[in-house]
């Protein structure tokens, strides 16, 4: 007996049409961005900021490129406030918006101030306008708990304006000769014979090369890198307030010690080598103490208790 098969026909689907295929969530997030109600003013306050600050902006690329170095780290800072955003992201959208509109006088008078300390020339408080702008502006349009929620990220930009020029100018020179003694111990230590004169603080003689330790090899760009990396730590470790505490107080003699052990380097490269040896030496010497100190800031803030 012959067996028959029956093959069930195939329905034909319909092809499927573009303007009904799902909307990447990219699409859906911007869309939701855009019928915020409170988009509008977000933009309007975004531009007057702008606008208000831009003799300030604009000399961000000129003051981070700057030859003198201080602010060198400062085209990391604005990333890292974004990364610190990102991270708390979820508990910040969760908190209601309700725009504060008591910010509204406090706007006034910081758009005031910048208009005074921009003919003025006045860098500091300018920076510190600029802050309190931007923290002003998201009371305005979000609310007084949205202000809170982002004031650490928004104060940490304080790392990438100059504001910290008068800090600069006043510990530059108790800071080349901490620099300089240590860097003489460690060559005393290590058997080179340095020489160091009263008259002349700031200078080692060694036997084939000589340590002038001038203003850009005080420390302090070490010292506010090093600063703006431990704030990083803090805000993303949730240490107990001791570790923080801790961490803080690491800053200054890691920063002392790793500087003055770097000018001690140079001056064993360029006694051993020679002098253009030890020039070069000092060129990209920089670099690595400020991977080394990122390093034992990360151990450290491992070993008190950060987890993620």
């Amino acid at each position: 007996m012959d067996t028959v098969s029956v093959v069930e026909p195939i329905e034909a689907k319909e092809p499927l049409d573009s303007t009904s295929s799902q909307t990447p969530a990219t699409e859906r997030w911007w869309e939701s961005v855009v019928r915020s109600p409170i988009f509008t003013p977000a933009l309007f306050v975004t531009g007057a900021l702008v606008v208000l600050f831009w003799h300030l902006i604009s000399g961000l690329g000129k003051l981070w490129m700057g030859n003198d170095g201080y602010y060198s780290h400062g085209v990391l800072v604005p990333f890292i406030a974004g990364y610190v955003v990102h991270k708390r992201w979820p508990q910040i959208r969760s908190i209601p918006i309700r725009p504060g509109w008591v910010a509204l006088p406090l706007l006034g008078f910081v758009a005031y101030l910048a208009y005074v300390t921009t003919h003025t020339n006045i860098n500091a408080i300018l920076s510190l306008a600029f802050l309190l702008a931007v923290l002003c502006g998201i009371w305005f349009v979000a609310g007084w708990r949205w202000m809170v929620a982002l004031s650490l990220p928004v104060l940490y930009l304080g790392f990438a304006l100059p504001l910290w020029t008068g800090a600069i100018d006043f510990y530059t020179n108790p800071a080349q000769l901490a620099s300089t003694s240590v860097a003489y111990q460690l060559l005393k230590a290590f058997g080179f014979n340095p020489m160091r004169f009263d008259a002349d603080p700031t200078t080692v003689y060694l036997s084939h090369f000589t340590l002038d330790i001038a203003v850009p090899c005080s420390g302090l760009k070490l010292m506010l890198a090093v600063t703006a990396f431990t704030a990083f730590f803090m805000m993303i470790s949730s240490l107990k307030w001791w570790g923080n505490v801790a961490m803080v107080a690491l800053i200054l003699p890691l920063c002392v010690f790793v500087n003055g052990l770097r000018i001690a380097m140079i001056g064993m490269v360029g006694t051993t080598w020679g002098p253009e040896a030890g020039h070069q030496f000092h060129d990209y010497s920089g670099y690595i103490t400020l991977l080394v100190c990122f390093f034992i800031l990360f151990k450290v803030a491992r070993g008190l208790g950060w987890k993620d």
